[in-house]
């Protein structure tokens, strides 16, 4: 039996990475049997996540292809069989490697809470086919849901849900094969690298921010002006030094603008460091936000490296995922931060909490994260079950 992962994409989001390294440890598997469809081996690579998958390049798009493309989006206007035509280029050659002895591993994460895509594409296919499929570690908001989304969620073997707000959402459209296990990146251990030179100055602040939370690749929506009271309080109030923690690199997603946005208007000062996450793998990330006095993430699988190594941790969010994970191990409401609907002063009033309360915060995170961790292995039973 092999597990195939279609929807791996690359490790320029360090959460894919983190996602496949982590599901490699909880299924145990010879690499061999772990085959990764993958649209950046060389980086990849680079990153060690072949050390734990074989990773395979998806097919390049030809000019041949390129051009019936254009044809088709000229007569076909319908926006899901448009994309459709793209996927069964891009996917069918791996899928049909799979014979009805293996399990396709479509690592969901938050995939499902946003358009339709290949998630739905591809569990379609194979189960057509009558090949077992899980969606794996995911989450999936109500206000997410489609027509489309609801019947490909039912053609799945089974759903491991990584928090349990998912599996409350879907027990209310009746599908009940699911399972709530935490986040597979949990698993994976801190690797020691270089800490950056602010370090040595002071305490540091780990701070994570995406376009999605900023609205945009600017700061001038109601979230950014809450970061800039923010920003100013710690600089002017505290000794502390900030380093921003670019996440996702991928192109239309990269978190350095923004981190350089930020360094650019308010580091007069030299206290504003951005990390060269370029060049770190995700358990390299994980040990520099381990070293944090507290952390401030956007990012899910950042925010799962600061409570996995027991940060006090305000997680800022516009999905279920932040609040399902920070409910099930249980932060307080108060450093837990919906992006769209801020109140004034919001993340500034969740900072000083999280101040007030880091030695406690830290101390609760240590009782009960490594019987948390422990539960990610249990995963495995989905796999006794199909």
């Amino acid at each position: 039996m092999k597990y195939y992962f279609p929807i791996h994409l690359n490790g320029d989001n360090r959460g894919c990475e983190a996602i496949a390294k982590g599901t490699a440890l909880i299924l145990k598997e010879n690499k061999k049997n772990l085959i990764g469809l993958c649209t950046n081996t060389e980086l990849d690579h680079r990153l060690k996540v072949d050390d734990y998958i074989t990773l395979q390049p998806m097919c390049k798009k030809s000019i041949l292809f390129r051009a019936e493309n254009k044809i088709y989006k000229s007569i076909i206007h319908d926006a899901w069989k448009r994309k459709s035509f793209i996927y069964h280029y891009e996917y069918t050659p791996f899928l049909n490697q799979m014979t009805k002895d293996d399990i396709m591993i479509s690592t969901g994460g938050d995939t499902m809470c946003y358009d339709e895509n290949q998630v739905i594409y591809t569990v379609d296919y194979l189960h057509k086919r009558g090949i077992h499929s899980i969606l794996w570690g995911c989450s999936i908001g109500e206000k997410n849901l489609t027509p489309r989304k609801l019947q490909a969620l039912k053609q799945f073997s089974h759903i491991y849900a990584r928090e349990t707000l998912t599996q409350e959402v879907l027990a209310n459209h009746n599908i009940n094969n699911v399972s709530v296990f935490p986040d597979p990146a949990f698993v994976l251990e801190p690797t020691p690298c270089q800490l950056p030179k602010c370090f040595s100055r002071n305490e540091v602040i780990g701070i994570n921010l995406s376009n999605y939370v900023m609205g945009g690749f600017d700061l001038n929506s109601a979230f950014a002006k809450e970061v800039d009271s923010l920003i100013k309080f710690i600089l002017q109030s505290t000794d502390y030094q900030i380093l921003l923690i670019p996440h996702v690199l991928w192109k239309g997603q990269d978190d350095r603008i923004i981190s350089n946005l930020i360094k650019g208007k308010y580091d007069l000062n030299n206290r504003i460091n951005i990390l060269d996450s370029d060049n770190l793998n995700y358990c390299q990330i994980r040990y520099i936000i381990s070293k944090c006095y507290c952390f401030i993430g956007a990012r899910t699988h950042a925010a799962i490296s600061a409570y996995s190594t027991c940060i006090p941790t305000i997680a800022i969010g516009y999905s279920i995922k932040s609040k399902g994970i920070a409910k099930d191990i249980g932060m307080p409401e108060e450093i837990i931060v919906d992006s769209i609907n801020i109140r004034k002063n919001q993340l500034l009033d969740a900072f000083c909490h999280l101040l007030n309360e880091a030695d406690s915060l830290s101390k609760h995170l240590h009782n009960i994260m490594d019987s948390y961790k422990q539960r990610c292995k249990n995963a495995i039973g989905i796999i006794d079950k199909l």
